[in-house]
């Protein structure tokens, strides 16, 4: 009976040379991590006349291959694909590897096997325990150092030994450790299919400036976080296993920035992970709240184009006024679900002043009147109407417009006694007011009027002090 299938080694060998090579120590290091052993090594020896590299992969499992033609057989079914935690699942990486290879040698607990040029050999000899893999490619001086380095990559699980060239790489402590409900394949029946299962994610710590995400202590992609990311299950993956899908990616930073949002920096709360985190259904308010802080401060407002007054009065007022542009409309719909930003008219619109019904003013309030007309009238050669009001419930305690000034007597900052007399206190705030008749708070002649009035105001005490007199 002939299979249905042929498999053409040159054409499996076509398709790996377009890549880098070191999928090679990925595949033969992550089969011996997937058994139970203790101890594993990896071994690089490079001729460099023949330009001919040797790799060698060596494990203490008690068992050995399970199966020895799953050697050279693709796809078959294996065990590792019912199990999550296992990072193998389509019986094809070492086929790959050997696909590129002059010659490749598996020996094991069930016999060897060796692939040269004359074909496959089936050979008695048998270890007593664990698996020995020796690999012969060409390969440039490059690809030998970075095939060395690359090993030295790899995040070695606490409970195993694993050498590179005879030195053992150290197991390297996690940042931060935490659980998540993340997707994973898995075979369920008769098909390899997504599901959800809670798993640790350990970051840590790069010691250069490239990050990658991991599948149980094996890279796939680089990625843009201050961390490594290792996920301690089977990753959904494509068949060339370098490539992580995007939604996962995003569903992972959402996570992490849930379980490091009091670790972050200010430079971090406006990285591309976190923005990609905040658009994620999973981001959680208190991270998104931090995130903001660190961003804006303390004091952030949304300004409203169509409130310019209540735009200025927020800056005056020491708020950092930013734009609806300044984030991505996924990051907006996140913070509005939380109700953690207000807009500048929320917070300073006129509304409230501009509609409230103006109070019989004291008599010392008419003698303070009497003077902002008089100081307005000599220094800024205009008439104004001064109006007293009543509104609780907002911010302003004064505004200016068309000429008219109205003091909202009912804020917390006019005391009782407020307009007895001259203080620094109203005539900062009269000042401030009259400013507003040639421009906003955020405009050259805003200011430039202040201290032509202060000054103005100066020497007229100097001069003539009975100008002030408000009684």
């Amino acid at each position: 009976m002939k299979n249905w299938f042929v498999v053409d080694k040159e054409g499996l060998a076509q398709l790996q040379k377009g890549k880098s090579k070191t999928f090679i120590v990925n595949e033969l290091v992550q089969n011996a991590w997937d058994e139970n052993i203790t101890l594993s090594g990896i071994r690089f020896k490079y001729d460099i006349d023949n330009k001919l590299l040797t790799i060698t992969v060596r494990d203490d499992s008690p068992e050995g291959f399970k199966n020895i033609t799953h050697a050279y057989t693709l796809f078959a079914d294996t065990y590792k694909r019912r199990d999550a935690t296992k990072r193998g699942r389509f019986n094809l990486g070492e086929k790959q590897v050997i696909a590129i290879c002059k010659t490749a040698t598996v020996k094991t607990t069930k016999g060897t096997i060796v692939f040269d040029d004359t074909g496959r050999h089936e050979l008695p000899e048998k270890t007593e325990k664990g698996s020995l893999i020796t690999v012969t490619l060409n390969a440039t001086l490059d690809e030998y150092n970075e095939l060395r380095e690359h090993a030295k990559k790899l995040i070695v699980p606490k409970d195993i030994v694993y050498t590179v060239d005879g030195v053992e790489i150290p197991y390297k402590p996690p940042f931060k450790t935490f659980n998540a409900i993340l997707d994973t394949e898995v075979l369920k029946g008769d098909a390899m299919l997504l599901s959800t299962r809670k798993t640790t994610i350990n970051l840590i710590t790069p010691t250069d400036d490239k990050s990658y995400i991991y599948e149980m202590g094996i890279p796939i992609m680089e990625i843009d976080c201050p961390w490594h990311i290792d996920v301690q299950q089977k990753i959904p993956l494509a068949v060339d296993r370098q490539t992580v899908q995007r939604y996962f990616i995003q569903d992972v930073f959402a996570e992490i920035l849930n379980n490091v949002y009091n670790d972050l920096t200010t430079k971090q709360s406006s990285e591309v992970w976190v923005r990609t985190a905040m658009k994620d259904k999973r981001i959680t308010k208190e991270a998104t709240k931090q995130v903001l802080q660190l961003r804006f401060g303390n004091k952030l407002l949304v300004g409203n184009s169509f409130d310019p007054n209540a735009n200025d009065e927020a800056l005056a007022h020491g708020y950092n006024v930013i734009s609806g542009n300044i984030m991505s409309k996924e990051e907006w719909n996140t913070i509005r679900g939380f109700d953690l930003v207000q807009s500048t008219s929320d917070m300073f619109g006129h509304t409230g002043i501009a509609e409230a019904k103006p109070v019989k003013p004291t008599s010392a309030q008419k003698n303070f009147a009497k003077f902002v007309k008089r100081v307005a009238k000599e220094f800024l050669k205009i008439d104004i109407t001064v109006k007293f009001v009543s509104v609780k419930g907002t911010n302003t305690i004064a505004d200016y417009g068309n000429r008219e000034l109205r003091f909202n007597v009912a804020h917390s900052r006019i005391y009782n006694g407020f307009f007895d007399k001259l203080t620094p206190e109203n005539i900062d705030l009269m000042v401030h007011e009259l400013g507003h008749e040639d421009g906003n708070h955020t405009e050259h002649d805003y200011h430039a009027l202040l201290t032509k009035l202060s000054a103005n105001l100066v020497i007229k005490a100097l001069n003539n002090p009975e100008f002030f007199e408000v009684n």
